[in-house]
């Protein structure tokens, strides 16, 4: 029997049907997972202009999956995903391959990169959560382009009964928490009244980092913004 290093108990807060590679690579790195979903996502139904773009342009695997019923009416000259995950939802659920694939979540970098694009007279469809990381229009305004920025889903805070959160990390004895989203680690705060200091606390990225930052919570996160790079690091 192969002996572990130093296992974690660790708290899985993603969505339900996001978190199975995710506690596979834990359990497989000798650690036990405990799921607590913090968050859910839901269908709507956007009005979509029909047509071609010039860029279609993902900022989440969600946004992918969630604008795959459209994309028989939208149809992009160019694909971008805003990180490796989101690239490997758009072959899975679009069937097409980015173009443009910044490896770091970095909404900035994907901007400069799309300059290499003649945008002059185009349209750049971005579908996405309801609210979400926001593209500036003024940059793409500056490229001679028209942004449209349906929503095609949006997210919610999953609501547990009063100290259910509290009594799951005591019982369960968690060592550390993570967060792959700031939704995620904002539900989890607004329902966790122990003392957060005393939690490891690892997250996906810095847009998550600087968020609990904000909240006066420290957390760590790796230099790669994946979850694989997360079960690395704990």
């Amino acid at each position: 029997m192969k002996i572990f290093d130093n296992p974690k108990r660790v708290l899985v807060t993603r969505q339900f049907e996001q978190s199975g590679s995710f506690i596979n690579l834990l359990s497989a790195k000798g650690h036990y997972p405990f799921l607590l979903p913090m968050i859910e996502t839901v269908q709507l139904c956007p009005k979509i202009e029909e047509g071609d773009y010039e860029v279609i342009f993902f900022t989440s695997a969600n946004a992918v999956k969630y604008f795959a019923p459209y994309h028989h009416i939208a149809h992009g000259k160019a694909y971008i995903a805003l990180g490796e995950k989101t690239a490997q939802a758009m072959e899975i659920f679009l069937g097409v391959s980015s173009h443009i694939t910044p490896t770091v979540y970095n909404l900035e970098n994907a901007l400069k990169m799309m300059q290499s694009i003649n945008l002059q007279g185009g349209r750049i469809l971005s579908p996405g959560a309801e609210k979400r990381l926001e593209i500036p229009e003024d940059i793409i305004k500056s490229m001679g382009a028209e942004l449209l920025t349906p929503a095609v889903y949006e997210t919610s805070f999953a609501v547990y009964p009063d100290e259910y959160v509290d009594n799951f990390i005591i019982s369960n004895k968690i060592d550390t928490v993570t967060f792959c989203s700031p939704s995620a680690a904002k539900s989890f705060l607004k329902q966790y009244n122990g003392d957060k200091t005393l939690l490891d606390i690892v997250s996906i990225g810095t847009t998550t980092a600087l968020f609990l930052d904000e909240m006066g919570v420290k957390s760590r996160y790796p230099e790669k913004f994946t979850v694989d790079a997360m079960v690395e690091i704990i």
